[in-house]
Parts: C-alpha cells; structure tokens; sequence
C-alpha cells in the first residue's frame, strides 16, 4: 500500500486501520508505569551514541514506543529486555504477571509497532493471519512449525496508539546454530533435518492455510527453547545486569541482548515466523507487487511478470546458501557495490542459462525493455559474472554424491518459470535430504 498523497487519503486510511485493529481484537488503551529491578545496574551510553534503530536515515523517535525495562505494559506484561529492532517495531521479552503463585513464571515476546500508518497495516495484516492459521492449525502436523501472535493490545504512547503483538518466545534464528558450533554455516546433516521442518511449515502454509510468506530468510526460521531453564537463567542476568541504553529524543533506547548462551542439549523446535508481509493466495492468483529481499527475489518479480506461491520456493532455494555457506548464491551487487537489478538477472543468467521466451512474454513491458532486446538478447552482457560463476562453485563445503544431490535438490527449486517448480510437499520428499 503507497502512503496517502493528501491529507483527505491521510486521515481516511489512518481511520480504517485504525478501526479494522480495534474491530478484530480488544481495544486496551492502557497507561504503563515503570517498575525497575533492585538490583538492576545502570548501563548508560553517552548521548550522542547512535544505537540500533537510530542507525536507520529513516529513524524518527516519535514514532516508536519508549519502552523501558522494568516497565508493565497492558497490565500484564513486565519488560526484561530488548531482543531486537526494525525499521517499523522493537521486540522485548517480558513476563507475564499475574498468575497464581504455584504457577510457573510465564514468559513472551511483546513486538511493539511505531504509532504509524504504515506500521499499523503491516502488524494488522500480521493479525490476520494468525487467526485464519489457528483454525486450521490443531489439524494438521505441519502447523506445528508455523509461528503466529498468541495475542494482542494497543498501548498508548506519546504521540498515539501503538498495537502490540504476543509471541511464543523463541531462542534465536537458525543461521546462528553453526556459530555455536564453531562452524561457517550448518552442515550438512543439521541443515538437512531442519529443512524437513521448514517444508512440513511451508507446504501447511500453501496448501492448507493458502497463504504465501513473501519473505522467506535466515532471520525468519527460529529455533525454540530446548529447557526451559534457558530463559530462567538468561532472565536472572538480565535482572542483575541490564543492556546498555542511553537517553534521547524523549526515549530510551537500548542495545539488544538476544544471546541466550550456548545450547545445553540438542534444540528446540523450528518455527517460521514473521507474516507481516505475508498474502492469501496459491497457484491461481497472481499478486504484482514487489516482494522478498533484494537477493532473493525470483525472475518473475524482477520481471514484474505475476506471482504466486511458487515465489516462496525460489525464495527457499536462495536461503539454501545463506544457511549451508552463509552467503548470497545472487546478491546482485555491481561495480559500485551497491545493488543493481540488471546485475541480479545477469547472474541469474550465468546460474540457469538464458530466460525462456514464456516467461519474458509475461514481463512487465518496461522492465523487460531494460533487460532484453526484442529478440530476447540480454542488452547488459558486460554485467554478466565470470564463467565461473555456477551453484556449484558456490558451493565448497560439500563434495561428491551429497554435493551431486543437493545441487538438484536446489534445481528443483531455482527454476525460470515458477510453474515448474517443486512444491514444498515434493521437496519433503528428495533424495538429498534422506541421504546420509
């Protein structure tokens, strides 16, 4: 959705969301007050520190929350800590309070929006999701890898509302695990069982939930808590031993502190997570707006051609990299190290030859001008990435038959044309991932 060119459009969206959010859950316009630890010891940074989400050139402090560790929010929950940022919300653990006292300590991630227009549709669209999941969610095995908000209210802040989504605590993203394990990426035995997961999430996603992730990544697969003891212990040190914040611009802002420690045994369950770009759809719609990171965007976003789920898996192909070699298969980046579209095709190109005549047919007709000539001759040769450039190069850490057999467990995936591309309840299937 593009931003409101006038002050009429301005107030009539601002209105809607407004009013979808409140419809579709209870409004709790709730004052917070701030209980700090005893114990705790201040971490302040000077001033003029530029910290996290301050980083951003976009940054504006009156539209985030100025949420404070030791604060209650709604009531219910205590701040601990912050355990990561965007350019659109901040993320805390907290505890919920409140509950009887032979109840165990119960413990959630709060993900806070900015009071913004912009923000408020994305967490909404992140609303409805769950809801629609959670219907079909106890039937089905594959619901069991799929992360969704368990609730949600509205805070007030200073300069307006801000929704507040609940989350299940998860302990961190997946690429992390080969760093515990002292590794450049997960190998590939690790990577091959967590995959399985990944597949069982997405084809639940796809086939029975008809919704398409759009933004498949790394950041996005979480791993869970393998004892609960984990978070008891990361809790009592962060009551102890607060991050560091420093004051500004009418808010605190704190450095993230989301190292949970090394693993005590095995892992807990992997989730996808993050719907707050996700769509409804499946094969017989086609969506045509940009979607997924830069790197990872399939051919037929870059060529504005249409697309529907099987985007989802294109996406998943390219993640395959990020998790077994930790890098970018295609990042598309130029001469000026800066991204650049006509770089992304042109190593698309080196990677699965020329595009097909179908697929550029259905190409948004500037783009497709800026990338082919008439008779379908790429017009930016000299971008194209040396010889070689192949998947197979790009990948040092396997050999022999299981490098054979995951280079087309991968080909399955990065395919031209999105129709021909396995779906995630084939992939389940491959012979890669039941190899030993």
């Amino acid at each position: 959705m593009s931003l409101p060119r006038c002050l009429c459009e301005f107030h009539t969206c601002q209105l809607m969301l407004r009013s979808r959010a409140l419809t579709t859950m209870s409004r709790r316009c709730i004052s917070s007050r701030v209980t700090m630890h005893p114990n705790a010891v201040a971490h302040l940074l000077p001033a003029d520190t530029l910290l996290e989400e301050e980083k951003n050139p976009d940054y504006d402090p009156k539209r985030f929350y100025p949420a404070q560790i030791g604060e209650t929010v709604n009531g219910k929950y205590q701040i601990i800590s912050k355990l990561g940022f965007g350019t659109g919300s901040t993320v805390w653990l907290a505890e919920e309070m409140n509950r009887w006292p032979w109840q165990s300590s119960k413990y959630m991630a709060l993900k806070i929006t900015n009071c913004f227009e912009g923000d408020w549709k994305s967490a909404n669209e992140e609303l409805q999701m769950p809801r629609h999941i959670s219907q079909i969610q106890l039937e089905d095995e594959g619901g069991k890898y799929v992360r969704v908000a368990e609730d949600s209210f509205v805070v007030m802040g200073p300069f307006g509302e801000h929704l507040c989504l609940v989350f299940e605590p998860l302990r961190e993203p997946l690429w992390m695990l080969g760093r515990h394990l002292g590794t450049v990426g997960l190998s590939a035995p690790i990577l091959k069982a967590f995959l399985k997961l990944i597949l069982k999430g997405l084809d639940f996603l796809h086939s029975e939930c008809h919704i398409i992730h759009t933004d498949l990544k790394a950041d996005n697969f979480l791993i869970g808590f393998e004892d609960s003891l984990v978070i008891v212990e990361y809790v009592k040190a962060q009551i102890q031993n607060p991050g560091p914040y420093k004051e500004g611009d009418g808010r605190r802002v704190y450095q993230s502190q989301p190292d949970f420690g090394r693993f005590t045994k095995g892992t807990g369950v992997l989730k996808i997570s993050d719907f707050g770009a996700a769509v409804f759809g499946d094969t017989t719609r086609l969506h045509y707006h940009d979607i997924q990171p830069e790197q990872f965007a399939a051919p037929e976003v870059l060529l504005g051609a249409g697309w529907t789920n099987s985007a989802d898996i294109w996406n998943l192909g390219m993640v395959l990299w990020e998790l077994l070699e930790d890098i970018s298969l295609l990042d598309g980046v130029g001469p000026e190290n800066q991204y650049d579209r006509h770089v992304h095709f042109a190593q698309m190109i080196r990677i699965l030859g020329p595009p097909p005549v179908e697929l550029l047919g259905r190409a948004n007709k500037e783009v497709y001008a800026s990338l082919s000539s008439e008779q379908g001759e790429f017009r930016h040769p000299h971008l194209m990435s040396p010889e070689d450039f192949t998947s197979e190069s790009k990948t040092p850490s396997l050999q022999g038959e299981d490098k054979r057999l995951f280079i087309e467990f991968a080909r399955r995936m990065l395919k031209w044309l999105p129709e021909e591309r396995a779906t995630a309840r084939e992939l389940y299937e491959d012979p890669w991932l039941s190899s030993p």
